[in-house]
């Protein structure tokens, strides 16, 4: 998409913003396809940032953690049965060590797209934007130690 659209996105002087995810920063237990593929986002944002913004295109990439969204609720659900949580209690369970102690609302995700995607950010090119509630900020090896919340 990004071929098809950059002669445009170079006439018009526009941006692209590329969604990623956390998992393009770690690697998550069997979800190696997954991971690849996000890990590939931000490589291409990065070349892609390289290559076009001598041009005046930058590009960028948000790497979000839990997002309360269909495919999240999908794949929590699995998770709720088999610990007999409800949907909000397996949030709960799965943000329970991020800072923030929640999930994402897809507003807030697109706030930061529509930031990247303004006059405002006009000289940010090439950066990974990690909207995550800070989970990627934790220490895991160290929670053993910590007292729960």
């Amino acid at each position: 998409m990004a071929r098809e659209c950059l002669p445009y996105l170079i006439d018009r002087q526009g941006c692209i913003v590329i969604i990623s995810s956390i998992a393009g920063l770690a690697a998550g237990t069997e979800v190696c396809g997954y991971t690849t593929a996000k890990h590939g986002l931000i490589g291409l944002a990065r070349s892609l940032a390289r290559d076009y913004g001598p041009r005046g295109v930058p590009v960028n990439v948000v790497c979000p953690g839990w997002v309360k969204t269909p495919m999240a609720d999908a794949e929590l659900k699995e998770l709720a049965q088999a610990k007999g949580l409800s949907l909000e209690q397996t949030y709960a369970l799965v943000t329970r060590d991020v800072p923030l102690r929640r999930p994402a609302e897809p507003e807030e995700i697109a706030s930061i797209c529509r930031f990247l995607a303004s006059e405002q950010a006009s000289i940010v090119t090439g950066a990974v934007i990690t909207a995550d509630g800070g989970a990627t900020i934790v220490d895991v090896p160290t929670l053993a130690f910590c007292e729960p919340a």
